[in-house]
């Protein structure tokens, strides 16, 4: 739309001799504009629409989108997306956002009151879920586990991979170790790892170990309403203002953490560093009338079950696998779950522990080389459809190196490759990986034979050396003898030394 200013331009500078071209081009407008303008004696007029030109994509889901968010009032514009496209809608996210900005302008403005507790009367929890932090080996999905205590505001953020039981009981009993005793209740969401059913008022039906835990901790139980977050209002509170803001201390900070235990520590720090400043006396105070903690206790704060080991070499719980070592195929081991660790034991008489893993989260597995390694030397050719085989492939030159040996040998790679990646029982995996590219350079007929030579001094297995352990593999000083390669490298070829 042109102005009234700009109309009179136009006709100003053609009155002057300059042409419709120039004009256009001065004023930066387009010549059939400046042309039309030139025929007309007064600007045209602009009437506004009458109706929109297509109908609202949206119109027909505004019911959706109000009944999901009376039940969960923070749903963002891409959950209620994903939700409106299942049910056919067919327009865009921005349009979603739109639509719900307008939607929550209309929500009645909402008054909070100020609730009063007791010192000790309670302490609230609740999860933070898929927290995306840095770790060493890249982002991890976090679950961070806030517990506050509503009197003085004394606050503890744990943080675990997995969701479950002994996560959030070892919240519980870590964020009481902090507080220094316990409260009379706890306030809690319907967690399913606690909770099988709720009845109605504040009536439900726990699962055996949330049974067994509240036995043995003495708290009463305080369970929220399903949907009515304001039950637990001081921990929602304190999820809302420090999750966003430790997240930005660690994007600031530049902070890489190396496992949990790291994240524990940093966090432990974060807490202590961001306590609100009436914390201390009110805490004090509280602190007065806490009761005391009991011990840890393995039957309380893990999952214990009793099963026999597969003729697979494996246990599953909680719907992940870990294997064992080959002695151990059959026998009846004890399986402690906790919110880090798997530690299986034989089981009967004097408890041996057979094997320790990291917690998995469901429908993964953890298969350590010295456990798989000594079956498959034995049955090489059962690597080939191995349903895990990937692990042993854990960096994309060791694929390489396999298909070499595939290239001279159809018949005995299997077992080549399998005794390459055994080597790792006296040195790293990251070691064998570097002789691997030093090898396939060669373009040698023998590369295991080279690559022992290259790893092993003389090719020979260290003194005391024997097959596979199912303890940690001893790890030797490498001291390769390099002076083979000496002649791949282009400065020595051209001098000569």
């Amino acid at each position: 739309m042109i102005s009234v200013y700009m109309f009179q331009k136009v006709r100003d500078l053609h009155a002057n001799g300059v042409s419709g071209r120039q004009i256009a081009k001065q004023l930066k407008i387009n010549r059939k504009t400046v042309a039309e303008y030139l025929r007309s004696n007064a600007p045209p007029k602009y009437t506004p629409r009458i109706r929109e030109s297509r109908t609202d994509p949206f119109a027909s889901f505004v019911g959706l989108a109000s009944s999901m968010l009376e039940v969960v009032p923070y749903l963002t514009a891409g959950e209620i997306f994903v939700a409106a496209k299942e049910h056919g809608y067919e327009g865009s996210e921005r349009t979603v956002e739109r639509r719900l900005a307008a939607i929550k302008s209309q929500k009645p403005k909402e008054r909070f009151f100020d609730q009063e507790y007791e010192p000790g009367e309670q302490a609230q929890f609740d999860f933070k879920e898929t927290v995306r932090l840095p770790f060493v080996d890249g982002v991890r999905i976090c679950n961070l586990h806030f517990g506050t205590l509503p009197f003085s505001d004394f606050f503890w953020i744990k943080g675990y991979g997995i969701k479950t039981f002994e996560a959030f009981i070892d919240g519980i009993h870590s964020f009481f170790e902090q507080a220094g005793g316990m409260t009379k209740n706890i306030r809690f969401d319907n967690l399913s790892p606690c909770v099988r059913r709720v009845l109605k008022g504040n009536s439900r039906l726990d699962t055996e170990a949330f049974e067994r835990a509240t036995a043995y901790y003495g708290f009463g139980l305080l369970p929220c309403a399903p949907a009515k977050g304001s039950d637990k209002g001081d921990v929602e509170r304190e999820i809302r203002t420090q999750s966003q803001r430790l997240q930005n201390c660690i994007k600031i900070t530049g902070k890489v953490f190396r496992d949990w235990d790291d994240l524990n520590t940093w966090l432990g720090d974060y807490c202590r560093k961001y306590q609100l400043q009436k914390t201390a006396q009110l805490f004090a105070k509280e602190k007065l009338v806490l009761s005391p903690l009991p011990p840890r206790d393995e039957e309380v704060l893990c999952k214990v079950k009793t099963m026999p080991a597969t003729s697979y070499g494996t246990v599953r719980i909680a719907e992940a696998i870990y294997s064992v070592p080959d002695e151990a195929i059959g026998v009846a081991c004890r399986v402690v779950a906790s919110a880090y660790q798997i530690k299986i034991y034989r089981s009967g008489g004097k408890e041996e522990l057979l094997a320790v893993h990291q917690r998995k989260p469901e429908g993964e597995s953890s298969l350590p080389l010295e456990h798989i390694l000594p079956s498959l030397i034995r049955k090489p050719r059962a690597m080939v459809r191995w349903a895990y085989r990937d692990i042993l492939f854990p960096e994309p030159i060791f694929k390489r190196f396999y298909e070499r040996l595939r290239s001279l040998s159809q018949d005995g790679a299997e077992r080549e490759y399998l005794r390459a990646i055994n080597l790792v029982q006296y040195t790293t995996l990251a070691e064998i990986a570097a002789g691997m590219e030093l090898v396939l350079e060669t373009n040698s007929d023998a590369p295991f034979e080279q690559l022992k030579v290259l790893l092993l001094p003389g090719g020979h297995r260290p003194s005391g050396g024997a097959g596979p352990s199912t303890a940690a593999f001893t790890q030797v000083p490498l001291k390769p003898e390099l002076s083979m390669y000496d002649s791949l490298i282009p400065q020595l070829k051209e001098t000569g030394t």
